[in-house]
């Protein structure tokens, strides 16, 4: 795309068509790539209730049995939400890609560098996180839910919609937690925030994440500070790399004065 911000309307609108097919024909090769391979993408969907009722049993109670659906499509449509999901997250670098190519050229330079050292950095932290929350946190989660009532009270089935509905829901929970380090150094690296206010706002934050910790975590210690230690960290990590963030701003404004 050219540099000239002042591109007519039509140009813009073409260019986002091109930008749009380009996304589609990735995404439909990813389909067709992922229903090729969809049992496998099955078995590794399944591992973190694999892993939690092999925790479960280890512990005494009662195995929860395999994922069950109770309608005649539900399986199916269980199988291509699944490719779907494939899709979007293998091609997910692509895509966002193609959407700065496209939004980029309206940023000032300043913000445009910004964004360019912060999309590798973003893409991995988003990577590292869910595989956090899929490895570790999910089994943690679900062994403490389908145990939560007696087995003579009630016994946990999990069906395969609710279960994705659930993986799906906190992997990407923890992806974007994890980001926060690079969107606080963006935040101050562009002005939008200071330093001053991130710093300020450290202990709203450990609050905030020890009550998401004890929330999502089942109710023994050594879970929630697994779950919240990490956060905090990551919070620590967010306030250096503003401060580093904060110098380069100030070196760039005292070079254009």
């Amino acid at each position: 795309m050219t540099k000239d911000k002042r591109m007519p309307l039509r140009e813009h609108l073409e260019e986002l068509r091109r930008t749009l097919l380009r996304c589609v024909l990735v995404f439909a090769g990813l389909f067709g790539a992922a229903m090729f391979l969809l049992h496998p993408l099955l078995d590794f969907v399944n591992v973190p209730w694999t892993r939690a009722r092999a925790a479960i049993v280890e512990s005494g109670a009662a195995d929860p049995g395999p994922l069950i659906y109770i309608g005649a499509s539900e399986g199916m449509i269980f199988g291509l939400k699944v490719a779907f999901l494939a899709s979007i997250l293998v091609g997910a670098p692509f895509y966002l890609w193609e959407l700065w190519r496209y939004i980029g050229v309206a940023l000032v330079p300043e913000e445009r560098g910004a964004v360019r050292k912060a999309f590798l950095p973003s893409v991995g932290m988003l990577l590292l996180g869910m595989y956090f929350g899929f490895n570790f946190l999910l089994p943690f989660a679900f062994q403490f839910l389908v145990t939560y009532l007696p087995e003579e009270l009630a016994i946990a089935q999990v069906t395969v919609t609710s279960y994705l509905s659930f993986v799906t829901s906190l992997t990407l929970l923890m992806g974007f937690v994890f980001e926060t380090p690079l969107i606080m150094w963006v935040l101050v690296r562009t002005g939008l925030v200071d330093l001053k206010t991130l710093s300020g706002g450290r202990r709203m934050a450990v609050l905030l994440v020890m009550i998401f910790a004890a929330i999502a975590t089942p109710p023994d210690p050594f879970t929630m500070v697994f779950v919240a230690l990490p956060m905090l960290v990551l919070y620590e990590v967010g306030l250096l790399l503003g401060r580093q963030a904060e110098r380069a701003r100030s070196d760039s404004d005292n070079r254009r004065i």
